[in-house]
């Protein structure tokens, strides 16, 4: 990052590239303050891909929105740190911000079509963060852009770029929107439910790209989904999000191979696995949906948890520290100094 962009890296700060601390997200409604995302902490390094899972609304998307400081009025950030590369964003002056986006952190948002502009050909828009961060002249950004739209595998790029979006199918556009995120070389990639609407085949194309870019330029991937299948094959740490609160963290294989919150036991039983009996039924998990404008009292997933103690209806338990090596935030596991 630039001098204007961030501070130098302390002696002895950790090796992360990102580390999120504590942080709070709100959003004032007329009901009341929903609390989006409620004292989350996790680390990004190099060259890893580390993913938030939960079902919808349990605050995946405004974590990813909240580090890039892109939460919409009224919503805003009340707590907490995002330290990337030792500089905290959130002290950040707004230009020096803009920096940020684009040329050291790049975002691919779910639902390319609606993403990406339909009045601007996709060369344009792929070559937009290299006129913007690079300085790139007209016609040398369009140049790097078919270089990137090739490097994505975008069939004929010499061609294609001078298309518009709808002429792009959704995986194309998906692929697009990676060039576009990829563009100025970031240190760290969010990707927001990057396969939403695609099929299976193409989800897995662009899944598969994904993880070559991180691989190839060591780049930190920060993933957000509901799907525990994209998990298992390319998370290196996974991170279980449960209104607003991380409530499980461990590596992908761990969490597949002893999963202990509830709540993820619950996820992983309500989805097809391959190393489930053919005659085994999924079950779902039971209760209704937790309502962030009517949070119950103690564990948030106390009323819909089939081993809940006494003591889950009174007292929320501790947060998942982010670097404990199998974290649970649950009652039932107290927290042993062998697994820090």
């Amino acid at each position: 990052m630039s001098q204007a962009a961030t501070a130098p890296t302390t002696a002895g700060s950790p090796p992360a590239l990102l580390q999120v601390r504590a942080l709070t997200v709100e959003f004032p409604t007329a009901r009341g303050v929903v609390h989006a995302v409620d004292g989350a902490s996790f680390d990004v390094a190099h060259d890893e891909i580390v993913a938030l899972v939960g079902e919808s609304g349990c605050g995946k998307s405004a974590t990813a929105l909240a580090i890039l400081r892109l939460i919409a009025a009224p919503g805003r950030i009340t707590g907490g740190e995002i330290l990337f590369d030792g500089c905290d964003l959130l002290a950040l002056p707004e230009a020096a911000m803009r920096v940020v986006r684009g040329r050291h952190i790049g975002m691919v948002f779910q639902e390319p079509m609606s993403s990406l502009n339909p009045v601007q050909r996709i060369g344009r828009q792929v070559a937009e963060p290299l006129l913007q961060h690079r300085k790139a002249d007209a016609a040398g950004a369009l140049r790097r852009a078919v270089d990137l739209l090739r490097g994505v595998n975008v069939p004929s790029p010499e061609a294609r770029w001078r298309d518009y979006p709808h002429q792009f199918s959704g995986g194309m556009c998906q692929r697009a929107m990676i060039a576009m995120a990829m563009a100025c070389g970031p240190r760290l990639l969010l990707a927001d439910e990057p396969t939403t609407a695609l099929d299976v085949t193409v989800q897995a194309l662009v899944l598969e790209l994904l993880q070559s870019k991180v691989r190839e330029h060591r780049t930190g991937l920060l993933l957000i989904t509901h799907n525990l299948g994209v998990v298992a094959r390319y998370a290196d740490r996974v991170h279980v999000m449960y209104a607003g609160r991380i409530v499980e963290s461990a590596s992908g294989d761990d969490l597949y191979s002893r999963p202990q919150h509830p709540y993820t036991i619950g996820l992983l039983a309500s989805v097809p696995r391959l190393d489930r009996a053919l005659d085994q039924r999924l079950q779902p998990i039971d209760g209704q949906p937790f309502d962030p404008l009517h949070p119950p009292r103690g564990c948030a997933f106390h009323p819909r948890c089939p081993a809940a103690l006494a003591r889950c209806r009174d007292e929320a338990p501790p947060r998942v520290a982010p670097r404990t090596r199998h974290g649970v935030a649950c009652w039932l596991h107290p927290v042993r100094e062998h697994d820090r």
